[in-house]
């Protein structure tokens, strides 16, 4: 998030007796890039605080009407606004543009957010635009860094913990964006099972499985990259031992050749296997599927389709690429 989208949040108290140009003082307001709410009285401005939880309350100083030691004490006695700066401004006068240039440079020389000198016994006496500011951007950074976290914690929600690929959840998030996006054009699946993965699991024991896994997720990942960028994609883990691929735009003659680059890659990684049946090194079986999104057709089918090709490449032997047939 840009941090000028993120605008502090003030609420005035005004007196109703107070001498106000309202719409020359919302003008100024709107100026300054700042969101607030006007209040009547300090139980008004409590009651704001509630729902709007406020970076700062704004009281403009009238000496001749109105109890400020009042206000001040009752806002710092509220849980709810206790821990909120409090700014005093002597004049509306002295809210103009330049009053803006000083606001937005943090330039203290022409500051009408100032204490009154009348009550400076009980007025806070840190509280200056400067400060506010930095507390504005503490919390701005605090947001920001909230922001990033959650888009964190969104991306591992849809990881496969082991191979780092998408999981299962996110391939059928994805797969239902381009069914959708795909309408009258090619989209096409590859499913991928690596052969006699039980039997290497009891030969080398779980750790090597998962290790193995893993480095057939980057195998598959690296062979789709490498056919397919700067096109979409995605690779993900679809459970177990199997993969699956999401080739939008993409003949089914194109994402054959897809799949048989994904079959080279994972020759090239030579992990042995010595309880295959078929080789000593560790192979996969991988079928191939693709449909034009329509009206009168179902992604179902499209998943269904790609599973009965790969199990036609394990019954025929295994290590093989088969596509669905029509």
């Amino acid at each position: 998030m840009n941090q000028s989208q993120l605008k502090p949040y003030i609420i005035i108290i005004i007196e109703e007796t107070h001498p106000v140009n309202f719409r020359s003082f919302v003008n100024i307001l709107n100026k300054l890039n700042l969101s607030f709410v006007i209040a009547p009285d300090s139980d008004s401005a409590i009651f704001h605080a509630e729902y709007t939880n406020p970076d700062v309350i704004l009281i403009p100083f009238n000496s001749n009407q109105g109890n400020p030691q009042e206000t001040y004490h009752k806002l710092k006695q509220a849980k709810i606004t206790k821990n909120v700066p409090v700014l005093w401004m002597n004049s509306y006068s002295q809210l103009n543009l330049q009053t803006l240039n000083s606001f937005m440079t943090g330039d203290d020389a022409f500051n009408p957010f100032t204490k009154s000198k009348d009550y400076s016994d009980y007025l806070p006496t840190d509280i200056t635009i400067r400060s506010l500011k930095k507390q504005l951007q503490i919390q701005q950074e605090l947001l920001i860094q909230l922001q990033a976290e959650n888009q964190h914690l969104k991306r591992l929600a849809s990881l496969d913990d082991l191979t780092q690929l998408a999981n299962r959840r996110q391939f059928y998030n994805y797969l239902q964006e381009q069914w959708d996006s795909c309408e009258e054009d090619y989209l096409s699946v590859i499913l991928c099972d690596v052969d006699f993965f039980k039997l290497y699991n009891d030969t080398y024991g779980h750790l090597a499985g998962d290790y193995c896994l893993q480095k057939i997720a980057s195998a598959i990942e690296t062979a789709v990259r490498r056919v397919r960028e700067p096109e979409p994609y995605l690779v993900a883990r679809y459970g177990g031992e199997e993969f699956a691929i999401i080739l939008p735009y993409l003949d089914l003659e194109n994402a054959r050749k897809v799949a048989e680059e994904i079959q080279l890659q994972i020759h090239s990684l030579k992990i042995p296997h010595r309880s295959s049946i078929i080789s000593s090194y560790i192979t996969c079986s991988l079928g191939v599927a693709c449909s034009i999104p329509s009206a009168s057709s179902h992604l179902q089918e499209l998943i269904s389709a790609a599973d009965q090709a790969m199990y036609q490449a394990k019954s025929q032997g295994r290590d093989q690429v088969q596509v669905a047939k029509n």
